[in-house]
């Protein structure tokens, strides 16, 4: 019956930019449809036809890659990442780039948590790739930011452990080593701050990958020790001048959601493994909640037709979350996701997030 409907229906269109949008929401007022972003980065490189590797290494292409995006799809944000290998690149670890596969950890900073005094603090301006990502971030603001909200994505504390001193030694360390995995935490969390403080500089909001914190991986308790207080840190010192941030855990977390209410993110963003209406209820009255389109079964693997079922039943669950709702995929867009299907996640935002929102329309069978 929706397949039916659908075909015959013309996809409204926007009647403000994001910014409008965005601001209209911020001081509670109507606006025309709910927000709705692709998820981007060097995962979707190939729409302006160049290797990873190109766009890893020039800013030039992660501007372009971000205006393709907006001018394709309009979608709702732009921004940029440090990618969850950058940081620990900028402190020594070595990295594996392919062509068509995004990077890979090829060599720790240090063979064993016996060598944590050999990590440095990082220049922002000479380590790893973070000078070619604060540039492409500039143009992306200077050609976007009257737009869309541009923000920048940095890895959480406890993923870019993992990269630094491989996720097994982690793991194994909280146990046998936790002194070590402590001081450790410390320099990252130093070397985020560093980062962050050239986003808060450059205007643009701050966002925030920790996909080792998962519960997939850690117990609560060492989540508890481990990464959030490194996280409240890096949370608090974006706070401390004035901004706001958001949070992105891939795989299982609702055992976390509780401990993230007094963190004072503004945003988190489950995974599709969780339940839109159940984040809705525990942490929509405390921050904006968004997702969880599937990324792979639903935006890579499936139709046009897919996507907008799927992205309905997440707007069905979640359009009145008291703190707001971003429609998006449950974590990054994959690698060659059909460029209509990216499309479909668009419209889906505009023919079943359209305000007033159509209940018959949402509640519609299959």
């Amino acid at each position: 019956m929706i397949e039916q409907y659908l075909k015959g229906l013309k996809v409204p269109k926007d009647e403000l930019t994001a910014i409008e949008r965005n601001k209209l929401l911020n001081e509670g007022k109507d606006v025309d449809r709910i927000m709705c972003c692709i998820d981007s980065g060097e995962t979707l490189a190939p729409l302006i036809g160049c290797t990873l590797p190109e766009y890893y290494f020039s800013a030039e292409k992660m501007c372009e890659l971000e205006e393709y995006i907006y001018n394709k799809f309009h979608s709702d944000g732009a921004g940029l990442s440090t990618t969850l290998r950058g940081m620990a690149e900028a402190m020594g670890s070595k990295i594996k780039y392919s062509d068509y596969n995004i990077a890979q950890l090829e060599t720790p900073a240090i063979s064993s948590l016996d060598e944590v005094d050999k990590l440095k603090l990082i220049n922002v301006d000479e380590d790893g790739r973070l000078p070619i990502i604060l540039k492409g971030l500039k143009m992306v603001k200077e050609r976007l930011g009257d737009k869309v909200p541009v923000s920048g994505t940095v890895t959480g504390p406890f993923t870019v452990a993992s990269m630094l001193v491989g996720t097994e030694n982690l793991l194994k360390g909280m146990v046998k080593q936790p002194d070590k995995v402590l001081q450790m935490m410390d320099i990252i969390t130093e070397n985020n701050n560093r980062y962050i403080q050239r986003l808060l500089d450059m205007g643009v909001g701050v966002g925030f990958a920790d996909p080792v914190s998962s519960t997939s991986l850690l117990r609560v308790k060492q989540y508890e020790k481990f990464s959030l207080p490194f996280f409240q840190k890096n949370v608090d010192f974006i706070k401390s001048q004035g901004g706001g941030c958001g949070l992105h855990i891939c795989g299982t977390s609702r055992k976390l959601w509780e401990l993230l209410i007094p963190t004072g993110i503004g945003t988190f963003g489950p995974d599709n493994v969780e339940d839109m209406a159940e984040a809705k209820e525990v942490l929509g009255p405390y921050m904006c909640i968004q997702g969880n389109v599937p990324p792979v079964e639903v935006m890579r693997l499936g139709t046009p037709y897919d996507v907008l079922r799927a992205s309905r039943e997440s707007i069905r669950k979640a359009y009145d979350s008291p703190k707001g709702f971003v429609l998006t995929s449950g974590c990054q867009t994959p690698m060659f996701t059909p460029e209509e299907n990216m499309t479909a996640l668009m419209d889906a935002a505009r023919i079943f997030g359209h305000y007033p929102i159509n209940q018959d329309l949402l509640r519609m069978e299959d």
